[in-house]
C-alpha cells in the first residue's frame, strides 16, 4: 500500500474505509510540503482565506452554519427572506474521543502546530479531547 499517494483515500467504498489515524499522517505528510500545497479542504484556512490581507467583516463557524448563513443571506437580500438549504450534520463526527483514541501523542502536537493559527485567528479553543491527550498543555498559555 503507497502510504500517501494521492489515490489512497480513493477507495472502491468512496474513502469511508480509511482510519483517522491514517488520514492524519496522510495530512502531516502533505503539510511538509507547506501549508499552501495541501488539498483545500484540509489546508489550514489561514493560507485559502488570507485573513490578514482581507478585511472581512463577518467569520462564520460551521458549527452555526444554519444561524451564520441566515444572517448573511438577510444581509445580502437587503432584508428579504431567502432560505438557507438545510443540512444534516453527521453523526459519526461528533464523538473526537473515538477519533483521536489511535492518534499518538507526536502526531496530535503537530496537527496543533499546523492548525494553531486557525484555532487562533477564527476564535477556536483547543477541544477538551485534545487536552486531556497532551497535559503539558496549558490552557492559559495555549494560544497566546
Amino acid at each position: 500500500m503507497s502510504m500517501f499517494c494521492p489515490m489512497y483515500f480513493r477507495s472502491p467504498r468512496g474513502g469511508d474505509d480509511v482510519k483517522f489515524e491514517e488520514f492524519v499522517q496522510f495530512v502531516l505528510a502533505q503539510a511538509q510540503h507547506g501549508p499552501q500545497t495541501m488539498d483545500q479542504h484540509w489546508q489550514p484556512q489561514c493560507h485559502s482565506c488570507l485573513p490578514c490581507s482581507v478585511k472581512y467583516d463577518f467569520v462564520g463557524h460551521f458549527e452555526t452554519l444554519a444561524t451564520d448563513a441566515e444572517y448573511v443571506l438577510r444581509r445580502i437580500a437587503n432584508g428579504s427572506d431567502v432560505p438557507f438549504p438545510g443540512s444534516e450534520v453527521d453523526g459519526r463526527n461528533l464523538n473526537s474521543r473515538d477519533f483521536y483514541a489511535n492518534v499518538s501523542s507526536r502526531s496530535i502536537e503537530r496537527l496543533l502546530s499546523l492548525y494553531r493559527p486557525d484555532y487562533e485567528i477564527f476564535g477556536y479553543d483547543i477541544p477538551a479531547e485534545i487536552r486531556r491527550r497532551l497535559p503539558t498543555l496549558n490552557q492559559s498559555t495555549a494560544f497566546q
